[in-house]
């Protein structure tokens, strides 16, 4: 019965009610559009070592040396193959992949180049779906992914083999003096990839090319748990020094500082202040709601309603309001963040992209934001909105169990 007179109230007084249920529609839709577009932001960066299956990405960075018929992109700097070996071995690490990033120069034209272990299927920029021992990889369009026998052999992205004109079973220059014939092609999408390239060849080949021995200067590791991240952290800089450049989906360094990222906590914080101040608002808008309805609590009571259920009458109806508004909230702040996810354009950062400008083709940075909704935000949504209203609520009704009956009616 209640519940029917909070409703009607409601319904009576339709511009107090609405603007009461907007008031928190409002802070509520920005604190889910925050945090959807937050975990969104989130999850587009993890993907972007999860594409490699990597929880941590390892290198050296120095002052970029001069141009070279073969040289490693940047101010990426060569590392001991016997690091990799190393990390592998440490408690935490599940596996271990090192790749050589090259610009290979074929008539003062560079290619992007990547080598790697042809025999480690799930860790690294090219990877198998699924640990199995298929040749097909994922994303492999035509031909087959690279085998240990491979020697000047090469699977080149289908952009890379669309601007040039090849196809699998073609010979191409990489670098300036060998040919590699293309045993096949490789789409990668748009999904933004540490270590990309345009071709990938084995990494014994890409090592003779660059002629500084056995080195790699890009690592990926796969973590058993991310709870040992901060030991593998500190085993690679005392294997690799201070130079050393650590890339996890949660730690970005100094190197990756230019990382398009949304301030969580500021926004969160911008958030709950605004919260904070629809609280003050519909507080005090329940409150004057008891002093102007004065006449009729005073004729409830006299009518043998009890302090307690005209307490709770003002209680529900507080509450009804803060639910419609944390309903209409939830709705309009994942609209919100879904029209943001479909127009913000979020990338890496260059430092993360061995491409150089004048490349053939161009870098995949690109971080595709997802926006999926989410229970858990929505249930926190809908209970912060009822802390709001049940607030809101026992204010008015303790002001309406407060008045005095009689004096209420005198005013009648």
């Amino acid at each position: 019965m209640l519940l029917g007179y909070a409703w009607k109230g409601l319904i009576r007084r339709r511009t107090r009610s609405a603007l009461n249920v907007l008031g928190v529609a409002i802070s509520v839709a920005l604190l889910v559009a925050v945090l959807a577009i937050t975990e969104s932001v989130r999850g587009a960066v993890q993907d972007s070592l999860g594409a490699a299956g990597a929880d941590m990405i390892v290198q050296k960075r120095v002052k970029p040396c001069p141009f070279a018929p073969v040289k490693i992109p940047k101010d990426l700097a060569a590392i001991p193959s016997e690091v990799v070996e190393k990390l592998a071995s440490q408690p935490g690490v599940e596996q271990a992949s090192g790749v050589l990033e090259l610009w290979a120069f074929h008539e003062g034209h560079p290619t992007v180049v990547t080598g790697m272990d042809p025999d480690i299927r799930q860790l690294g920029p090219v990877r198998l779906a699924e640990r199995h021992e298929d040749e097909k990889c994922c994303a492999i369009v035509n031909g087959r992914y690279l085998v240990g026998p491979d020697d000047y052999h090469t699977i080149i992205t289908t952009d890379y083999a669309e601007a040039i004109g090849a196809q699998v079973g073609d010979k191409i220059p990489l670098g300036p003096v060998h040919e590699f014939e293309v045993v096949g092609t490789v789409d990668l999408g748009e999904t933004a990839r540490v270590a990309s390239a345009e071709a990938f060849i084995p990494l014994k080949i890409a090592q003779q090319m660059l002629g500084q021995g056995e080195v790699v200067d890009t690592i990926f590791l796969a973590l058993k748990h991310t709870r040992y991240a901060q030991a593998v952290t500190d085993m690679a800089t005392q294997l690799i020094g201070p130079n050393v450049s650590i890339t996890t989906a949660t730690q970005v360094d100094a190197g990756t500082a230019a990382l398009a990222r949304v301030n969580q906590l500021a926004l969160v914080g911008v958030a709950v202040i605004a919260l904070a101040f629809v609280l003050l608002l519909v507080l005090l808008g329940a409150v004057s709601s008891v002093t102007s309805r004065t006449n009729e609590v005073g004729l409830m009571k006299a009518l043998g309603w009890r302090d307690a259920e005209v307490g709770r009458l003002f209680l529900f109806e507080a509450l009804i309001g803060g639910l419609l508004g944390g309903v209409f909230g939830s709705i309009s702040g994942w609209i919100v963040a879904y029209v943001y996810g479909s127009i913000a354009r979020l990338q890496l950062p260059d430092a993360l992209s061995s491409y150089p400008p004048c490349s053939t083709t161009s870098p995949p940075l690109s971080l595709p934001l997802t926006i999926q909704p989410s229970p858990l935000i929505f249930g926190l949504a809908i209970l912060l909105a009822l802390t709001i209203g049940g607030l809101a609520g026992l204010a008015a009704a303790r002001r309406a169990a407060s008045l005095d009956p009689a004096a209420a009616l005198r005013r009648l």
